[in-house]
C-alpha cells in the first residue's frame, strides 16, 4: 500500500495547498502516513517569507533524504515558495530531490510524480490561465471539519519593498465566483460551517467576466449559501479597504466581526520606504471607520521591526500605534532581507541585536494589551462556533471554538456540539485564550 507524508511550513495558503496535494495523492491510491518514515512520497511545502523559514527547509530535507536509502521507491519533493525561488538549482543543492514543484504547478502533481519516477523533475513555470485547475481543491477522503480554507485569488501587484510574494506567487489573479461557490457547496456537504477566504490581498478581488463582482459583493453571494454560518477572510491591504467592505461588517450577518489589516509600521517614513502606499493617519482613519460600523470589531495586524533605516523614533511611533489601536492580536517579525526585493539592497540595515530587542519590547506591549482585553470579557456571553475537541484535558471532555472575533474559547461539553453555535459565559482568561461554560446551544443544526 503506497503512503504519503506532507510537511507544511508557512501561511494558510500553504496549509490549503497541502490539502490539495493530499487529495491528489489519495486520488492516485496513496494513503496518508503519520510521519516520513515508511512513506513512498514525501513533500515539503515551504515558506520563503523570512530567512529563518527558508533555512528550516534545508535542515528538514537533510533529515528526510536518509529515508531514500531505506526505500528505493521513495520520491522526495519540495513545493511552495522556496521551490519557486530556488527553482532548478534545488536539484543541484539537494541531489536526493526528485521533484521541485512551484506555486503554480500543484494541479499538475499527478503528472509530475509519474515523471519523477523516471528522472528528477522541475516544474516552476507560472500559469496565468486555467484558473479552475489551479485553484480548485479536491476533497481529502474520509475527513470532515467544521472550518475550511477557500482560495479566492492568488498573487500580488503591490511590490512592497520587503516582500517576496509577487516574485513567488505571481501577479494577482481572481478566481471566478462560480467556482468559489461550487467549492463551498461541496464543503458544506462535508459538514463545513465556516469558510476562511484566502488571498494575498483579498480586498483587490474582482471578477469582470460576465458580471462585475468585487470582494464585498462576493461576501454577499457566499452569505446566501445554506449551511454556511460564518465567513472570515485573510489578508487585507489597507490601501484597498473600500467603504463597501467596511459597511459589510454592519450588513452581512454571516461575516465575522474580525479583520486582519497589516500595518507593518507606525512610522510614515518607514511606511514610505516600505512602499505601502498609505500613511499612519490613513490607517488610523480606516480603524475609526471600522469601529464606527461595529465598535467591538476585532482587529489584528502584522508588524515588522528593524526595517532598514528604522530609528528609535520610528520604533516609538509603532509602539504608540499599538497603544492607540489596541489590537486584538499581532503577528510580529524582525526584518529579514529576501532575494530580489528592494529592501534587501537598502542602506542602513539595522543591527540584529537591536532588532531582537525591539521585537521583545513590541511583543511584551502587545501581550499586555491582549491579556487586558481578554480579562475584560470575563463575565460576558460570547457566541462560539464549536470546532471540536480542545487540547485541554482537565475536567472531562473539553471543547474548543472561536468567537466571531476569532478568540479561542475552551469549555466543557459533548462532541456532538461540533458545528453548532453555542452561547458561552466567559469565566476566566489567559493572554491567549478564554475559558467558559455553556449557557445555551442551537436547537437545529444547518
Amino acid at each position: 500500500m503506497k503512503k504519503y507524508f506532507i510537511q507544511t511550513f508557512g501561511c494558510q495558503m500553504n496549509e490549503r495547498d497541502s490539502l490539495r496535494m493530499a487529495a491528489v495523492l489519495e486520488g492516485m491510491g496513496f494513503n496518508r502516513n503519520d510521519g516520513p518514515q515508511g512513506a513512498d512520497v514525501i513533500l515539503v511545502n515551504t515558506c520563503s517569507i523570512r530567512e529563518k523559514s527558508e533555512h528550516k527547509v534545508y535542515s528538514i530535507l537533510g533529515r528526510f533524504k536518509k529515508f531514500k536509502n531505506k526505500n528505493n521507491r521513495l520520491l522526495l519533493g519540495v513545493t511552495g515558495c522556496v521551490a519557486q525561488q530556488v527553482r532548478d538549482k534545488f536539484l543541484k543543492k539537494v541531489p536526493e530531490l526528485d521533484m521541485v514543484i512551484g506555486t503554480h504547478n500543484i494541479h499538475k502533481l499527478q503528472d509530475i510524480i509519474a515523471q519523477a519516477g523516471v528522472a528528477p523533475v522541475s516544474a516552476v513555470d507560472f500559469f496565468h490561465s486555467d484558473s479552475q485547475k489551479r485553484f480548485f481543491a479536491p476533497l481529502v477522503k474520509g475527513t470532515s471539519s467544521v472550518t475550511a480554507f477557500v482560495t479566492i485569488m492568488e498573487g500580488c501587484n503591490n511590490f512592497c519593498a520587503f516582500c517576496v510574494v509577487p516574485y513567488l506567487r505571481g501577479r494577482e489573479l481572481s478566481r471566478p465566483s462560480g467556482d468559489i461557490i461550487n467549492e463551498i457547496n461541496l464543503l458544506t456537504e462535508r459538514g463545513v460551517r465556516e469558510v476562511t477566504l484566502l488571498g494575498q490581498n483579498v480586498n483587490s478581488y474582482y471578477e469582470a467576466n460576465g458580471r462585475a463582482v468585487d470582494f464585498s459583493a462576493l461576501l454577499d453571494i457566499i452569505s446566501g449559501i445554506n449551511g454556511i454560518k460564518r465567513i472570515r477572510f485573510i489578508s487585507s491591504h489597507p490601501k484597498d479597504l473600500s467603504n463597501n467592505l467596511v459597511n459589510s461588517f454592519a450588513t452581512n450577518r454571516k461575516l465575522c466581526r474580525h479583520i486582519h489589516l497589516p500595518v507593518q509600521s507606525g512610522s510614515n517614513s518607514v511606511l514610505e520606504r516600505m512602499n505601502r502606499k498609505y500613511t499612519r493617519e490613513r490607517y488610523l482613519e480606516l480603524i475609526d471607520k471600522l469601529r464606527g460600523v461595529y465598535p467591538d470589531i476585532a482587529i489584528t495586524t502584522d508588524v515588522i521591526v528593524g526595517f532598514p533605516g528604522e530609528t528609535e523614533t520610528d520604533f516609538e511611533e509603532t509602539l504608540s500605534l499599538l497603544e492607540r489601536v489596541r489590537f486584538d492580536g499581532i503577528f510580529s517579525f524582525k526584518f529579514s532581507p529576501r532575494p530580489n526585493t528592494v529592501a534587501a539592497g537598502m542602506d542602513e540595515q539595522v543591527d540584529a541585536a537591536v532588532k531582537s530587542l525591539r521585537l521583545r519590547i513590541l511583543q511584551d506591549l502587545q501581550g499586555n494589551i491582549c491579556f487586558d482585553k481578554n480579562r475584560s470579557l470575563v463575565g460576558e456571553v460570547q457566541e462560539v462556533l464549536v470546532e471540536g475537541k480542545s487540547c485541554r484535558s482537565e475536567g472531562g471532555m473539553q471543547l474548543m471554538g472561536r468567537t466571531t472575533g476569532n478568540l479561542v474559547v475552551n469549555f466543557p461539553g459533548e462532541i456532538s456540539l461540533a458545528g453548532k453555535l453555542v452561547d458561552i459565559k466567559i469565566t476566566n482568561a489567559t493572554p491567549n485564550t478564554l475559558i467558559g461554560e455553556i449557557l445555551k446551544s442551537e436547537h437545529n443544526v444547518l
